[in-house]
C-alpha cells in the first residue's frame, strides 16, 4: 500500500474513531430511562436491586429477575420457582414461598432451596425442614418425624414425613429442603397447618451495595449494575456511566431574572455548540493536511536526485568563455 492510500485510511478511521463515541451518552440515557422505571405486578412494586419486564439486565442484579404471571410477581431462584409475597427496600428483605407448594405438600419440585450466598443470606427466625416422600411406612412413632400421606409421580410408596433439618431422602425416595418460621409451626397432627405454613413463605435478605445507590438516588440518578464489572454504578442523563452519582444542576433562576437567564443561557450553549463543533471540525482538517504534507514530502524525498556537473566539465567551459 503506497503512503498517500495509507495516509487516506488513517485519516478515515480517525474520523470514525472520533465520532464512534457520540452514541454512548444516548445509551446511556436510554438505561437512564428504563432503570428509573418501578417493576410493578399486582401489590409488588420494585426497583434496583431487581430488574424485569420494562427494566432492563443492567437495571438489576443477575439473580433478581422478576416476571409478572396473570398479576402474580414471581422469580427463580437456583432453578425453583418462587412467588414473591413481598419486597422491603428499606431493609433488603424479600418474602417468598415455593409456587409447587401453593396449591399443597403433594405436587413438589424436587429441588431443594438454595441460596446463592453472594446475594442472599437467611434472615433469624428460620430453620430448615426436610418434605421426605416415596417412603414404604410413614414412621409416626420416632420423634421428630411427622408423617404424612402423598401419591407423586413414579412412586408406587405414597408414606412421607416432615423432619427438621438438611437430613436427605434416606430410605425414601425424594426429598425437599425448605425454611420455615419457627414461631408458626402448626401441631403435629394438624396437616393443612403445615400447607397453610409453606404458603405463608420465608424471609431471606439481599447483600446488595444499597449505599452506594442511596448516593445516586439522592443525585437523581438511576441505580444499575456495570455488566463489564458487575458493580453497581449510577446512571444519569447527558452523562456517560461508570459514575457514582450523577452532576448537580444549578440551582433555578430568581422568577424575575428566568427568562433573562434562560435565554442567555440557551444563547451560551448554542454558541458553545456552534464553536466547539467549528473547533473540532478545524482541528480535525488540520490533522488531515497536516498527515497529507507530510505525505507528500515522504513521497518527494523517495525521487531519484539529479547529479551535479563535474568540476571539470564546469572549468572548461570557463575556458571557452574566456577564449
Amino acid at each position: 500500500m503506497n503512503s498517500s492510500a495509507f495516509s487516506f485510511l488513517s485519516d478515515f478511521v480517525l474520523v470514525l474513531l472520533l465520532f464512534i463515541q457520540v452514541p454512548s451518552s444516548s445509551s446511556n440515557d436510554d438505561l437512564f430511562t428504563a432503570c428509573s422505571k418501578k417493576f410493578v405486578c399486582g401489590h409488588i412494586s420494585a426497583g434496583f436491586p431487581f430488574w424485569g419486564n420494562d427494566r432492563s439486565p443492567a437495571c438489576g442484579v443477575p439473580e433478581l429477575e422478576l416476571r409478572c404471571e396473570n398479576n402474580i410477581a414471581k422469580m427463580n431462584i437456583s432453578q425453583v420457582a418462587y412467588r414473591v409475597l413481598e419486597i422491603n427496600q428499606d431493609d433488603g428483605i424479600l418474602r417468598i414461598a415455593r409456587e409447587d407448594y401453593m396449591v399443597g405438600l403433594c405436587s413438589p419440585q424436587f429441588m431443594n432451596s438454595t441460596f446463592n450466598p453472594k446475594v442472599f443470606e437467611y434472615v433469624e427466625g428460620y430453620k430448615n425442614l426436610t418434605f421426605i416422600y416415596g417412603c414404604k411406612d410413614a414412621p409416626p412413632t420416632i420423634p421428630g418425624r411427622i408423617p404424612f400421606i402423598c401419591k407423586i409421580n413414579e412412586v408406587n410408596d405414597q408414606g412421607g414425613y416432615i423432619q427438621e433439618g438438611d437430613t436427605g431422602p434416606g430410605e425414601c425416595n425424594r426429598s425437599v429442603l425448605v425454611p420455615v418460621s419457627k414461631t408458626d409451626l402448626p401441631p403435629i397432627g394438624i396437616f393443612p397447618g403445615w400447607e397453610e405454613l409453606l404458603r405463608k413463605g420465608f424471609e431471606v435478605r439481599l447483600k446488595v451495595d444499597r449505599e452506594a445507590c442511596w448516593e445516586c438516588f439522592t443525585t437523581s440518578g438511576a441505580c444499575g449494575i456495570d455488566c463489564a464489572t458487575n458493580q453497581t454504578t449510577c446512571y444519569c442523563p447527558n452523562q456517560s456511566s461508570g459514575s457514582k452519582t450523577c452532576a448537580i444542576l444549578p440551582a433555578p433562576a430568581a422568577p424575575g431574572k428566568k427568562s433573562r437567564n434562560s435565554a442567555l443561557e440557551i444563547g451560551l450553549s448554542s454558541a458553545g455548540a456552534v464553536v466547539g463543533g467549528a473547533l473540532l471540525g478545524c482541528w480535525i482538517m488540520a490533522f488531515i493536511q497536516r498527515r497529507r504534507r507530510k505525505a507528500a514530502v515522504e513521497k518527494t524525498e523517495e525521487l531519484p536526485v539529479a547529479t551535479p556537473p563535474s568540476k571539470s566539465l564546469a572549468t572548461s567551459t570557463n575556458r571557452s568563455s574566456n577564449f
